[in-house]
């Protein structure tokens, strides 16, 4: 069972936090480019629930 989740986080700019939004925004979008070699949900679902302003 998936739950909806309304929450936004908000991550500070020039912090630890925001560069590791890189690698993970990448594993999404791999995930949903090429969902038959690489499948990350845990990712898709973090980037979701991130502020919108900051995922690209």
């Amino acid at each position: 069972m998936e739950q909806v989740v309304s929450k936004k986080y908000h991550i500070e700019k020039n912090t630890v936090q925001e560069t590791l939004i890189i690698p993970l925004y990448g594993r999404k979008v791999c995930s949903e480019h090429f969902p038959e070699l690489f499948k990350d949900e845990e990712a898709e679902r973090i980037c979701n629930v991130l502020d919108d302003d900051l995922v690209l």
